[in-house]
């Protein structure tokens, strides 16, 4: 039972850290933020939200309609103009957004003090809604960065990947056993001779 159990568990750690290294490898080629069932998530990586966002803070964003975006909602977008340009950006709303022939317009801004209005965005600038911090994800992504970190993550993939293959290969053999056993031909019994 507990055998089963362990190779459950590490079935299912190998597949999320599979899935894991999927996506940041395609956020890497794409240069987007990967994206499951209209989630997304981001790291901070300026102070202009401070205090309600830290640098290297890791925030959950959801895609939402634009009539779901109001004033006083934190949004996170792609820049195109002057600085903002090629980044992606963490802002406040600041003013109920618009719409003026098809196109909302938002109007955003870092709470941080001294810092500026942004220029004006569109809606199909914006990659979603501020959801949540995930404080936990935050340490472990800060640890990962360290040296111990990536080497223990790099060993626990290959102690995992090592695992399966030992499992597939004795259980390979199990079988290989079985049908060794099925096929083997059955001892002829001996004819037991009349008596005349």
């Amino acid at each position: 039972m507990a055998k089963k159990i362990i190779n459950i568990l590490s079935t299912v750690l190998l597949i999320v850290l599979v899935i894991i290294v999927v996506f940041v490898f395609i956020s890497r080629i794409s240069g987007k933020s990967p994206s499951i069932f209209g989630y997304h998530v981001f790291r901070v990586s300026s102070g202009s939200m401070e205090p309600e966002l830290n640098i290297g803070d890791i925030i959950l964003v959801k895609e939402v309609a634009p009539e779901e975006i109001h004033e006083g909602d934190i949004i996170t977008y792609n820049g195109e103009v002057g600085e903002f340009d090629g980044k992606v950006i963490t802002h406040k709303v600041i003013e109920e957004p618009e719409e003026a022939d098809g196109v909302w317009e938002i109007q955003t801004q870092g709470i941080a003090e001294g810092v500026l209005p942004d220029p004006q965005i569109t809606y199909d600038q914006v990659e979603g809604k501020f959801m949540q911090k995930l404080s936990f994800l935050n340490k472990v992504y800060a640890f990962f960065l360290t040296p111990y970190g990536l080497i223990l993550f790099v060993f626990v993939i290959i102690a995992l990947f090592g695992y399966e293959m030992i499992s597939l290969i004795l259980s390979y053999r199990s079988l290989d056993v079985k049908d060794d056993d099925y096929y083997e031909p059955k001892a002829k019994k001996k004819s037991k001779k009349r008596k005349k």
